[in-house]
């Protein structure tokens, strides 16, 4: 083995090596933390839906009762208002019939940090056009890394923060999920416009009363932790209507509300896909890249050592080779 050949060898080990501990370093400091920024862009559709449900029709005070309703969650991105640092999502919640009649609507538009999900104020946030509602918490979903601890999540429907508390790891469609619950309410959500006649909210000796919509929410949320995607949501909602003494006089509303079997599927087979390049970038392919630098590392020390071994000199060789002819010469 020549000398140049050696040093040729040593070479490209050496570049082998550096080549290997530069990717794995890349993908573990530089890809996997780019990958769990929330992002930008964003378009995204939730529908939670109750068989029965229970609504007051406040333009003509008829109370309906088992009706199947859908809760239709649509949240965009607006990337022309965020950075680096800061993303902008609008997202709109439509209450609904099956027959298309309209039971509840909301809007919201949250500034958020990309990497804990915390609302921050800026960017024209409103809540139902009130731009003085102070968003606080979560603003849309758990960060990536979502740890088995309590979080505050901001709530639209009931435009404040509510302690969302971590209850246990379940697995839903094959994917190992963290199960999260927070109850809020019942609070004043909504004035009705005007005064409604007495009769229609139990109450046949006034003949105008003045009521306001209260609302109460349980909301459930199985989450990846890895990705901070949302794989299933579980809500029940009760809204009464109440007189100015706190007495509930009408239900509203009331339902179990649930993602469908085909969403919570599609949105499972979503997260394990995030999870498995989460896993990739974070620990798979830097340990791989460690692995086979580890192992070109040992084939340089067998190299640079075959290099350094002492060598004898031709004759040194020749008479080793021949040891009878030193003997002759000495006769």
């Amino acid at each position: 083995m020549t000398g140049a050949f050696v040093r040729r060898r040593r070479t490209l080990l050496l570049a082998g090596i550096a080549f290997l501990i530069t990717v794995g370093a890349l993908f573990h400091f530089y890809v996997y933390p780019r990958t769990t920024v929330l992002p930008l862009e964003q378009t995204r559709v939730q529908r939670l839906v109750s068989p029965s449900a229970t609504y007051l029709d406040t333009a003509t005070f008829r109370l309906h009762r088992n009706v199947p309703v859908q809760n239709t969650v649509a949240v965009y991105g607006d990337p022309q208002a965020g950075d680096d640092r800061t993303a902008v999502w609008v997202e709109f919640s439509s209450l609904d019939t099956r027959d298309g009649e309209r039971v509840d609507y909301h809007e919201r538009r949250t500034a958020f940090d990309r990497r804990t999900g915390l609302a921050v104020e800026c960017c024209g946030e409103y809540v139902d056009d009130d731009p003085g509602v102070r968003q606080a918490g979560l603003a849309f979903r758990l960060p990536a890394g979502a740890e088995p601890r309590s979080y505050t999540v901001f709530d639209p429907v009931l435009r404040r923060e509510a302690p969302m508390r971590f209850e246990r790891e379940e697995t839903v469609e094959g994917v190992p999920t963290y199960r999260y619950t927070y109850s809020a309410g019942p609070v004043k959500t909504a004035d009705l416009p005007g005064p409604v006649p007495g009769t229609t909210v139990g109450m046949p000796g006034e003949e105008r009363v003045v009521v306001a919509r209260y609302t109460e929410i349980t909301r459930t949320i199985w989450v990846e932790p890895e990705s901070g995607l949302t794989v299933r949501t579980q809500e029940r909602r009760r809204d009464t209507l109440r007189t100015p003494d706190q007495v509930e006089r009408q239900v509203a509303f009331d339902a179990d509300l649930t993602t469908s079997a085909a969403e919570v599927r599609a949105f499972a087979d979503e997260a394990a896909r995030f999870r498995r390049w989460i896993l990739l970038t974070r620990e798979w392919i830097p340990l791989a890249c460690g692995l086979l630098a580890a192992l070109l590392t040992v084939v340089l020390a067998v190299v640079f050592r075959i290099a350094t071994r002492p060598r004898r000199s031709p004759a040194a060789q020749h008479q080793q080779q021949v040891p009878g002819h030193d003997l002759a010469n000495a006769g």
